[in-house]
């Protein structure tokens, strides 16, 4: 029987195909979501709290509990925004003083510091 010259280049490529597979089936369970689809911050406690402010146009966080995340940029398109009785709203309905939960996740050493933002939730 004849091989192929193409099966070397065929099992090169099936290998990271394989891997790329099995990766995607854990990595898809990640997001947290409720009963009625909306993604929920994750389960743990939120990284900062503090209030929202938009003199410069995007909301930003201000009078953070902790100062490493002093002028933070609030929204991206994925951040999840979550009113005061978690439900999903839109991040156009963060307005100036409103009192805030922000969850975090990779975050570059700027200042202000520019994270990730993975939910914002309205407390008050």
């Amino acid at each position: 029987m004849r091989r192929s010259p193409h099966a070397p280049a065929l099992r090169a490529f099936a290998l990271p195909l394989i891997l790329l597979a099995g990766l995607a089936s854990p990595l898809a369970g990640c997001a947290a979501d409720d009963s009625d689809g909306a993604a929920a911050p994750p389960e743990r406690p939120a990284d900062v709290d503090g209030t929202v402010d938009s003199d410069e146009g995007a909301p930003r966080l201000v009078d953070a509990s902790d100062p490493y995340y002093e002028g933070m940029s609030l929204l991206s398109a994925s951040t999840v925004v979550l009113d005061a009785d978690g439900a999903r709203v839109d991040g156009d309905t963060l307005v100036d003083g409103d009192a805030v939960e922000v969850w975090a996740e990779v975050c570059a050493e700027s200042y202000p510091v520019q994270c990730q933002v993975v939910a914002v939730r309205v407390v008050g």
